[in-house]
């Protein structure tokens, strides 16, 4: 009998978590998708560099613009703990279509 008292109120606070018209994607998939997309970004601009993104900030700080496109901004470390360290700002601009689930990004620049 306790652990049906357990599961009721478990089963309960997870069924709120998911669901929706869109079977459990939300915009948070979204965010983590561009925040993806963003990362991408900047290791290809990095050449081999080690360096430091918080994926979760960036997905956070997604918001939209006017044009219908999504802006990102996090903090970056470049090369973390090394003489040649340097911190700078990701700004990431995507743009989703409805032709594929993955972002493409439209802007990218490193902000010093």
């Amino acid at each position: 009998m306790r652990n049906w008292l357990v599961a009721v109120p478990a089963t309960l606070v997870l069924a709120a978590c998911g669901g929706g018209a869109d079977g459990g994607a939300s915009n948070n998939d979204r965010n983590s998708l561009a925040a993806q997309a963003c990362e991408a970004a900047a290791k290809s601009r990095l050449d081999g560099k080690l360096y430091e993104l918080d994926l979760q900030a960036l997905a956070a700080s997604m918001k939209d613009v006017p044009n219908g496109e999504q802006f990102l901004t996090a903090p970056i470390t470049i090369e973390p703990g090394l003489t040649t360290e340097a911190k700078q700002i990701v700004e990431c601009t995507v743009r989703f279509s409805e032709a594929k689930p993955q972002p493409d990004v439209v802007g990218f620049v490193f902000n010093w």
